[in-house]
């Protein structure tokens, strides 16, 4: 199974694209990890499920800005109505002479540093969110009005500062369809087991490699261990249950698939840099402050 390629802009119509997409439900990674040479920018408007970019795993909610660089795979997984806004443009959509000017210098920075992925937090967000709803709302006629808002836009997030890279630095994958093909067989086979025991056997025999195989080929391609992608995916599902239900944690330790709770009271910790309880008590504080 190959990663989709999506063929976006035909250069003929347009230098770039401004949509709303919507989607009833997409729980797994094969209907939504994907790949193409434009970025792309992808405010959620309304949704939360789990963000896939690179070797990176993370929940994400309603008001989620991110932005994607060339060729990097990226997907959203839910299982509840998804609407997102999504605006796509080559590196040079302008031409060569555009991107390599010094006005422009900011612009063609972001554009490098996206290749590793960015979310855009607080102030930097609500400025873009408010320039992103000016540009879709505009009439496709009045293409010149909304390339001022895509250019806008993007000197707004090239001098964000409350911005992080969402992939490791030493994430540098070559770019190769048959291994990201095979990766979104493994994730989608964790998202369905995370909860009991994941035998390495069964997954390796859906790669046809021995497991002493399926070992360095996850470490190659994500630069993690396998045992370090099945914490994440468990702790993940455990901070939702905190927050979302009033089981103890001892409940939602055997339910996110560990069967030792100092064990996962360690590993939540190392993940989420605070106790399953602190965890709880500091969202509820939140809450009440708003």
């Amino acid at each position: 199974m190959k990663p989709e390629y999506e063929k976006i802009i035909d250069p003929l119509v347009r230098s770039f694209t401004a949509k709303i997409v919507k989607r009833e439900s997409r729980p797994l990674l094969s209907q939504a990890w994907h790949y193409h040479p434009e970025i792309e920018i992808c405010f959620t408007v309304k949704s939360n499920g789990r963000r896939f970019v690179g070797n990176q795993i993370s929940d994400y909610q309603e008001k989620d800005l991110v932005m994607f660089g060339s060729n990097l795979p990226h997907g959203f997984t839910t299982e509840v109505f998804s609407h997102q806004i999504v605006i796509q443009m080559t590196q040079d959509f302008l031409g060569q002479v555009f991107i390599n000017s010094p006005e422009v210098r900011a612009i063609k920075q972001l554009f490098y540093r996206a290749k590793r992925g960015l979310e855009f937090k607080a102030r930097s967000k609500k400025q873009a969110v408010k320039i992103i709803k000016k540009l879709l709302h505009q009439d496709d006629k009045d293409g010149m009005y909304q390339l001022l808002y895509l250019l806008e836009l993007l000197q707004v997030l090239a001098d964000a500062q409350d911005v992080k890279e969402i992939c490791s630095e030493e994430y540098a994958l070559d770019f190769n369809e048959a291994h990201l093909g095979r990766i979104k067989i493994v994730y989608d086979h964790i998202m369905e087991h995370f909860k009991e025991e994941v035998r390495i056997k069964d997954i390796s025999d859906k790669l046809n490699i021995s497991e002493a195989a399926f070992y360095k080929f996850i470490k190659n391609q994500t630069k993690k261990t396998y045992t370090q992608i099945i914490n994440e995916f468990r702790i993940n599902h455990a901070s939702k249950m905190l927050i979302n239900s009033d089981k103890t944690v001892a409940q939602i330790c055997f339910e996110s698939g560990y069967n030792n709770l100092s064990y996962f009271n360690r590993k939540f910790k190392d993940i989420m840099l605070q106790t399953p309880h602190e965890f709880r008590r500091n969202y509820i504080g939140r809450e009440r402050q708003i």
